[in-house]
């Protein structure tokens, strides 16, 4: 085990320990009654999300001090959203949106058979959940606050992330810049990080258009929200689902190259987090710049042939203007 060098706040542990012997459960219970699923979250992109107005009722009939409170009695909830064939390591995150109040749920996702390159961290399906929904997150609960240096770095991308503090249910509350206190960030290649909702990519000029017009016009909207600065090769995926709903997701890149977060798995963790798995999907429609610095081409394919072989594979091609 490693070295803890930070203090515990006693106080919250032994709160935490209460609350999760006494309510738990039932917390948990109410909480899932609010998290939705399917198509009707689709649809306000609100899959797994615990809306503000849901997470204050929680707190005021529980009897919570906070809701910080909720969200570490939540961790075990995110957990279920996990999944971790190779491993059987379950991680679950809870992040506080900065803008909304609301909590969202993510957890790790593994893909046997294709390299380990492809998983999700917990944390980074909780940050790129967010970056998709256009907001960025102010408090991360983790079951202990110290994320891998992968995620360190991966979080230390996204412009509102100076102020990000991590929490744990054995009472840390502890700063990025305590845990990545002189980090290689944006700045060093003169970027200032990741801002969700910021359309960077307004003008990607595909090279076809005999897709159907929903999926061509969420495929730009993805492509242009991408974050991308250091290739300059923004790249998206609509995930096209057997009940005709539509999933997407943007590219993240990252000062340090890898961690950068491929567009086929943001689509993905959209996916999970509105209840679907790789069985619904029928198609996916890539948009990339073929020949560029980064071309998703091969990655996707491989993916995608691993998890969800049933699909179709149509590849947009795109030039950056």
């Amino acid at each position: 085990m490693s070295l803890n060098p930070f203090a515990a706040d006693a106080a919250v542990a032994a709160r935490h320990s209460a609350n999760l012997a006494a309510i738990g459960p039932a917390v948990r219970a109410a909480a899932s009654g609010h998290v939705r699923t399917g198509g009707e979250a689709l649809a306000a992109n609100m899959g797994g999300v615990l809306p503000a107005p849901a997470a204050a009722h929680l707190v005021e009939t529980f009897g919570l001090v906070s809701v910080r409170d909720l969200m570490l009695l939540l961790v075990d909830s995110a957990r279920e959203i996990a999944r971790p064939p190779v491993s059987q390591f379950h991680v679950g995150a809870v992040g506080l949106e900065a803008e909304t109040g609301h909590l969202v749920l993510g957890g790790n996702v593994e893909f046997p058979g294709t390299h380990l390159g492809f998983t999700v961290h917990g944390e980074g399906f909780v940050f790129t959940r967010a970056f998709s929904r256009g907001t960025s997150i102010a408090v991360i609960a983790l079951g202990e606050a110290h994320p891998c240096a992968h995620c360190r770095q991966y979080l230390s991308e996204f412009a509102a992330s100076g102020g990000l503090e991590l929490i744990d249910p054995l009472g840390h509350a502890l700063t990025l810049r305590e845990l990545y206190p002189w980090p290689f960030d944006p700045a060093y290649l003169g970027e200032g990080g990741a801002i969700p909702g910021n359309r960077a990519w307004t003008d990607l000029g595909p090279d076809r258009r005999d897709l159907p017009a929903a999926i061509l016009t969420r495929l730009l909207e993805a492509g242009a929200r991408a974050h991308a600065p250091y290739s300059r090769c923004p790249g998206a995926v609509v995930l096209e689902l057997a009940d005709g709903n539509l999933v997407a997701g943007s590219s993240v890149e990252s000062v340090a190259f890898n961690p950068t977060i491929q567009p086929i798995q943001a689509a993905f963790i959209d996916l999970i987090a509105h209840g679907y798995g790789f069985d619904d999907i029928r198609r996916a429609v890539l948009g990339t710049v073929p020949g560029g610095n980064v071309d998703y081409s091969a990655s996707t394919r491989e993916l995608l042939g691993k998890v969800a072989p049933q699909a179709e594979l149509n590849v947009v091609g795109w030039s950056v203007r």
